[in-house]
């Protein structure tokens, strides 16, 4: 195998090729060619880019956060994914959320936010306008319970590993070199300032850099003498938790031959997210699977008749080891205990899939995802010249994020779409809302 060749020398080095590290890229390079500059500008990535937690992603596009710092950087998102829907493979299908009373008040807000920024979705709320909203959809939905839809227009899924493969051509088209099979060891440094990046494949000397080290975050602090604990809140009341914890994100891919999610005269199906309040019973056998609120999100699947969804993470212990990362290690995929209950809960909403439960064709998956204190992301300066990206899970539906960590980065103002993802909310007490959701990421 030939020798990687990196040069001794690149303006800017991004550490990370997921979504984030290649969105940055790209709009590092582009900014440079606008203001006359050589897009000096390169790509480390330590395995092959999308080899964490952005290629395995359920490639879900929405919108549905009750933070209200999330929609509009999630809007500017989707404006991205439009772009190219094509390159991105992005199928703009809409997203519903569907929410029992519990999680109304959640709904409301985020459609009057949506409605703030000009991201256009429709709300039913009230038990009979939830119902013939959503049998205008399915005539064999099962609404009872449901107090609030939200149906966001631009919302939808794009193919994971697509949208990394359309990042990485974007970047390299601007100018951007990206290395794959290089890992960055240490870091060297003149005064407070980054002034070299050591790598398994050589040094190199650099103005700036950005890292998204996704599921590696606290290797990444650990790298800059940091500390990876952060402390909550001020004063008496100050408490201490980890930079990251581990969930697992439980997916599958799911075929039931001859039946399949298509609504209403053969209307392709909006991606859903059904929270529910009623005790969930096993579609297999009866037995009771949950009395707590539970929840699942499903799609169509990348060809006909295939179903894409998840149920509710799982947190992973304190002895979690991130490496090896993926499906090749079992204790980061899910098992058939998420098969029976995504199944069930399919047929919990929809009547054409009850009695099914042992006829599935199953693959449940899914991957590791590294959340922060609050489960949202991270965008700051952690050093005089070094800029992290802490993705919380939702790195893939945020491409904006990438494209105004470049405008900082390259001397513009400060984006206000990123204020409210500094570190210092933790310490400062502005951390993001919380909703109701059973999910720990809504």
């Amino acid at each position: 195998m030939p020798s990687i060749k990196l040069p001794d020398v690149a303006r800017f080095i991004v550490i990370g090729g997921g979504v984030h590290g290649l969105s940055a890229a790209w709009h590092l390079a582009k900014e440079l060619t606008a203001k006359g500059d050589q897009p000096d500008v390169i790509v480390l990535e330590k395995a092959m880019i999308g080899a964490g937690a952005s290629g395995i992603s359920g490639g879900i596009v929405r919108n549905y956060y009750r933070s209200e710092a999330m929609t509009e950087v999630i809007s500017e998102s989707v404006g991205i994914f439009e772009s190219d829907a094509e390159g991105f493979g992005f199928h703009q299908v809409g997203y519903l959320a569907v929410v029992p009373e519990a999680q109304r008040e959640d709904l409301e807000a985020i459609a009057e936010r949506q409605r703030a920024v000009g991201f256009e979705s429709e709300l039913a709320s009230g038990a009979s306008d939830c119902r013939e909203y959503l049998e205008w959809l399915w005539p064999d939905v099962n609404s009872d319970g449901v107090k609030a839809v939200l149906h966001e227009k631009r919302s939808g899924w794009a193919d994971a590993i697509g949208t990394v493969r359309n990042l990485a051509r974007k970047a390299r088209e601007a100018g951007v070199q990206i290395f794959e099979g290089v890992e960055v060891t240490g870091l060297d440094y003149s005064g407070s300032e980054v002034s070299a990046v050591i790598t398994s494949a050589g040094t190199i000397r650099c103005e700036a850099v950005l890292a998204a080290p996704g599921l590696w975050a606290p290797q990444w602090w650990a790298m800059q003498g940091l500390d990876p604990v952060v402390t909550l809140g001020e004063g008496d009341e100050a408490e201490q938790a980890p930079l990251t914890e581990y969930w697992l994100a439980r997916e599958g891919d799911y075929v039931l031959p001859g039946v399949g999610l298509a609504g209403n005269a053969g209307r392709a199906a909006p991606v859903v997210h059904f929270d529910h309040t009623e005790p969930l019973y096993s579609d297999r056998d009866g037995e009771l699977l949950t009395d707590q609120p539970w929840g699942i999100y499903f799609r169509m699947g990348m060809t006909g008749g295939g179903i894409v969804g998840g149920g509710l993470p799982l947190k992973m212990g304190p002895d979690f080891v991130v490496d090896p990362y993926g499906p090749d290690n079992p204790e980061q995929v899910a098992g058939d205990d998420l098969s029976e209950f995504f199944t069930s809960g399919l047929a919990f909403a929809l009547k054409r899939f009850r009695g099914a439960g042992d006829k599935w064709d199953s693959n449940p998956n899914g991957g590791v995802l590294a959340l922060t204190p609050d489960r949202y992301p991270v965008a700051d300066w952690t050093g005089p010249n070094v800029y992290s990206i802490l993705d919380a899970g939702h790195g893939f539906k945020m491409l904006a994020v990438g494209r105004e960590a470049a405008r900082e980065i390259l001397g513009h103002r400060s984006s206000p779409l990123l204020e409210p993802f500094r570190l210092s909310r933790f310490g400062g007490g502005t951390t993001h809302v919380v909703s109701k959701s059973p999910y720990p990421w809504t």
